[in-house]
């Protein structure tokens, strides 16, 4: 059912004009409240409105855009991609020369056959984009007439959305994403829904934190938010950006690598892929970390991906298309994030109630009643399990792996290292150490 869901969901939503602002904007936002987070809110804030160095700009919207050539054909059209439209193009209705219409287009000569994505957000102006061989055919013949019905509003307003998920705690951890390019399936038509996937997927299940989701337009969307939010509670995020290209997962680390939030995705990614991803340590560009991780709020906001923007080929063209994705991708990332979110839930400093010597665990039965026989030269002590089970979310059989565990617990659990310390400490997976932590939790020998 989820695949389907997501498949229709990307279909849908590939081919809307969405800019920063206006209609378009809203229509994304309203299919995922009504078909993925119906408790979800739309918010808004007005252009012209200042928000800390920023001032919202104007809700553009757009109705036509196309080029005829000295023939009444009509060469480059947004109807056939967005894309051919640089975003927030200013009203045109004239003829040009072929001179003069090279002066407002843009094309990708190393890859004739691909258009370019192009913004003005914040100055006025107007070009089109098209395919590099265009302008080698008979078609590109002038004089040309330039036509783009676009409007400006400067009464318009701002949207994004915003989902919240109570915890029992008030922590909040938040999860943005953005959604205001069109025509781009990776980047990044596939981080916001499935970051709206992930959320719909925490509210199925009881939380320790509190979570805040937010898609909303990229950096001016963010800057909104943040001067309307209470950041007091988060204390930690991800931002869900170009997750379904082909390439092999990766990191984009927070500005702080130690944090724990930081840790918690590198352990899921760890596991999920055998320590088989690429790290990019933190710097302050890409997506809206930038916004995050300023002094005023200095969020820790890592963020996995697969196929990482600026680092392939099709990003910002329009071979970054439905034929580039995968719904098997998208799924694997969410399943990457939803390990990701175990890891944070789990995130304690245990603590013995008895700090001295080791238990006796025998008489617990976390133990093997006969003796001589671990570690024993030989022994292939992974696939050695023993013969108790504990509800840890799933019926657990005990191996050495966990023996080893509650070695390192005893010796390490005093409330000042974490479950993640004692991972790294021990060498062994997080996974195991959390169902140790279990364990002794059950048995009343930790507090956490």
């Amino acid at each position: 059912m989820l695949k389907e869901e997501i498949e229709e969901a990307i279909k849908y939503l590939f081919s809307i004009n969405r800019n920063l602002m206006g209609l378009e904007v809203r229509n994304t936002l309203k299919y995922v409240q009504n078909k993925i987070l119906p408790d979800s809110k739309i918010k808004s804030i007005s252009s012209g409105s200042k928000i800390y160095d920023w001032q919202v700009p104007c809700e553009w919207n757009i109705e036509e855009a196309y080029v005829k050539n000295k023939y009444g054909k009509k060469i480059i059209d947004i109807k056939n991609n967005n894309l051919h439209l640089m975003a927030y193009s200013e009203p045109v209705d004239k003829k040009v020369s072929k001179e003069e219409l090279l002066e407002h287009l843009h094309t990708l000569p190393e890859h004739p056959k691909w258009i370019p994505y192009r913004t003005s957000f914040y100055k006025k102006n107007w070009a089109f984009c098209c395919e590099h061989e265009l302008l080698n055919t008979k078609d590109f013949t002038g004089p040309f007439e330039v036509k783009i019905k676009s409007s400006f509003n400067d009464e318009g307003v701002l949207n994004w959305l915003e989902c919240y998920k109570k915890g029992t705690l008030d922590d909040e951890i938040l999860i943005s994403s953005y959604c205001c390019h069109p025509n781009l399936a990776n980047d990044n038509l596939s981080g916001f829904v499935a970051a709206a996937f992930l959320f719909r997927y925490l509210q199925s299940i009881k939380t320790k934190y509190s979570y805040r989701l937010v898609i909303l337009p990229e950096t001016i969307g963010a800057i909104a938010f943040l001067s309307q939010a209470n950041v007091s509670n988060i204390v930690g995020g991800m931002i869900l950006s170009c997750v379904a290209g082909p390439d092999k997962p990766s990191i984009k680390e927070g500005f702080n690598k130690e944090h724990w939030i930081n840790r918690a995705a590198h352990q899921a990614l760890n596991e999920i892929t055998d320590g088989d991803y690429i790290t990019y340590p933190f710097t302050p560009n890409g997506s809206d970390e930038r916004q995050y991780s300023t002094p005023g709020f200095r969020i820790v906001t890592p963020s996995i991906h697969k196929s990482k923007y600026h680092e392939y080929l099709e990003y910002h063209t329009s071979a970054d298309n439905l034929n580039f994705i995968s719904i098997k991708d998208i799924n694997y990332s969410i399943d990457i994030h939803k390990k990701w979110i175990e890891n944070i839930e789990s995130f304690c400093y245990p603590e013995r109630l008895d700090k001295y010597c080791e238990f006796q665990l025998g008489r617990r039965n976390l133990y093997p009643s006969t003796g001589g026989s671990l570690n024993h030269f030989g022994h292939d002590i992974k696939k050695r399990l023993l013969k108790r089970s504990f509800d840890f979310n799933k019926n657990m059989n005990i191996n050495n792996e966990h023996l080893e565990a509650f070695n390192w617990l005893m010796h390490l659990a005093d409330g000042k290292n974490s479950n993640f310390d004692i991972a790294e400490k021990s060498n062994l997976s997080l996974t195991v150490i959390n169902e140790a932590i279990s364990i002794f939790y059950q048995n009343d020998l930790v507090k956490i």
